[in-house]
């Protein structure tokens, strides 16, 4: 405790020097909290501690039962930190982490599975989702949708997808209403995909800005507001994918082109102004 106040400066002043010597006290007592506090001040090059430093302090948190501890050695072996670089090994490490009901371990293996055992990655996102995982129900709904060497399922895509979305999940949000906006998998409802639309736009999801700005600008499932329309999309910024940038430019051009100049002012001055 001593050592997490003088690392946070919870009595006024940082110190990592002697935060450093306090865990090491608590370390030399074999204490798991700190051996993860300083494997953390290791990562973060404080106090002198290097990579090496961190992963034997991880390595004994570890095998202490920190799961915490055994997620950060997995990371370690996955980028090479403090450690060789090994998929074998970063595998091992998160299996003894599933072991122990690690949702984000769980999650972390279907990664390593995605590109080469996609049914296998499949399996386990949908473990990690029905855990409580929203990112791994997120990957999963989109597996579902885009094959990946899966059968497409639209209903399975779409559960996942809402599972992930009400969890809040800003991309889920934006994807799951556009199913809901299109009726794949989901009975359709404009007024409750404009609603998914706005929260991942409130989120600060850029496809679900522009997805937003679109039903705002057509007035599908909530009321026309051309306005509103464009500060959302020029909130949304560019899109990396050339049709959705193209979609944009569209939807710029026919607002710019049919409305009040003043309207279109006062949304500029509204982002400017954030």
């Amino acid at each position: 405790m001593v050592g997490h106040i003088l690392r946070k400066g919870e009595a006024g002043t940082v110190n990592l020097k002697d935060a450093r010597r306090y865990y090491e006290m608590g370390a030399a007592r074999s204490h798991p909290d700190a051996l993860v506090a300083l494997g953390d001040m290791a990562l973060n090059g404080e106090a002198g501690l290097t990579d090496e430093d961190a992963y034997a302090y991880l390595l004994r948190a570890s095998e202490a039962g920190r799961v915490d501890a055994t997620r950060a050695l997995a990371e370690m072996t996955r980028t090479g930190r403090g450690a060789p670089q090994s998929l074998d090994d970063e595998r091992d490490l998160l299996e003894r982490a599933i072991a122990s009901f690690d949702k984000g371990a769980t999650k972390r293996l279907a990664d390593t599975y995605l590109e080469t055992d996609p049914k296998k990655a499949l399996d386990l996102y949908e473990q990690a989702a029905e855990a409580g995982d929203a990112d791994a129900a997120y990957a999963a709904g989109i597996m579902y949708a885009q094959a990946f060497e899966v059968r497409p399922d639209e209903e399975r895509s779409a559960f996942w997808l809402a599972t992930a979305a009400n969890a809040g999940h800003a991309a889920a949000q934006a994807d799951y209403g556009l199913l809901v906006y299109q009726g794949a998998g989901v009975p359709r409802d404009e007024m409750q995909a404009a609603d998914w639309f706005r929260q991942s736009a409130e989120a600060g999801d850029t496809e679900g800005m522009f997805l937003y700005a679109f039903t705002l600008a057509k007035g599908e499932g909530l009321a026309q507001d051309f306005g509103e329309s464009y500060y959302w999309l020029l909130k949304s910024g560019d899109s990396t994918v050339d049709d959705y940038q193209e979609d944009r430019a569209t939807l710029r051009q026919r607002l710019e082109d049919n409305v009040d100049p003043e309207v279109l002012a006062a949304a500029r001055a509204k982002l400017d102004g954030q």
